[in-house]
């Protein structure tokens, strides 16, 4: 556990260097509050609530949405494994007494430990400049969407891991990688809260796990979700994190073999 901490650790001292670029990126957070608020506030001129939300409700969304949606773009795995396989610097991952998933896993904490530095003032800046409105939630719900937010990290890095250990079979994964940017984002929640989708199609999402990532936390700490609904989805949630960590790792494990990478 120790050097999975310190691999964390040198991952925050190494992007010290770059803290402009971080600050930069997390100004996406303050664009999307900032769209939101036009776009929704168009939608509510002469309304009062849009599926079950208040014009502030909204923006408090798209607030907290749109922080928890930017942590799962510093997964470290999804564009790094398939770059390193392709140029052969894999190998030092195979060769080193750590077990890659949880290298990239610890180096995703670094990085999102840093990169929260930055990017929470913004979005509470964000909070402020455009009013949106009281959060109160319960203790118990910020300790269930605390919970489901851990398991969306492992399950996404999870998930990034193994679209990019399939280069060691397909060679070039960069249309898995365009194919699931967008989707992502839509089954997230980051796009609308996924509430304002017709229900039946509701109910099928909150079945995959993409929804808790984002949305789930989201509309916990907004007051909108019951914990009773939050202790399912977490459930739910860690079911797909068990899952898609046997997953990626019985696929490194069967497709490593296969490479051919510089020093091996």
């Amino acid at each position: 556990m120790s050097k999975y901490l310190e691999i964390a650790k040198i991952m925050i001292k190494d992007q010290i260097a770059y803290r402009f670029y971080f600050f930069l990126s997390s100004l996406s957070i303050f664009g999307q509050v900032l769209f939101a608020w036009l776009i929704w506030g168009a939608v509510f001129q002469g309304r009062d609530y849009v599926g079950g939300f208040s014009l502030q409700t909204m923006l408090l969304y798209y607030v907290i949405s749109s922080y928890l949606f930017t942590l799962d773009e510093w997964s470290s795995a999804g564009g790094e494994v398939p770059h390193r396989i392709r140029g052969g610097s894999f190998s030092k991952f195979m060769v080193i007494p750590v077990n890659p998933l949880h290298n990239f896993l610890s180096q995703t904490i670094g990085l999102i430990g840093f990169y929260s530095i930055f990017a929470l003032p913004i979005a509470l800046l964000s909070w402020f400049l455009f009013d949106a409105g009281v959060l109160w939630p319960t203790f118990p719900a910020v300790i269930v969407a605390v919970l489901i937010i851990i398991s969306g990290v492992v399950f996404m890095v999870s998930y990034h891991f193994f679209i990019g250990v399939l280069a060691f079979k397909f060679q070039d994964v960069t249309f898995f990688l365009m194919l699931q940017t967008n989707i992502l984002h839509f089954t997230q929640g980051g796009l609308i809260p996924l509430n304002l989708l017709p229900q039946g199609v509701v109910d099928i999402m909150l079945f995959l796990p993409f929804p808790h990532v984002v949305f789930t936390p989201t509309m916990l700490l907004i007051g909108e979700m019951a914990v009773e609904e939050g202790f399912k989805y977490l459930a739910v949630i860690l079911a797909w994190t068990v899952f898609m960590y046997a997953l990626s790792q019985l696929t490194y494990n069967r497709l490593r073999v296969k490479y051919d990478g510089v020093g091996i």
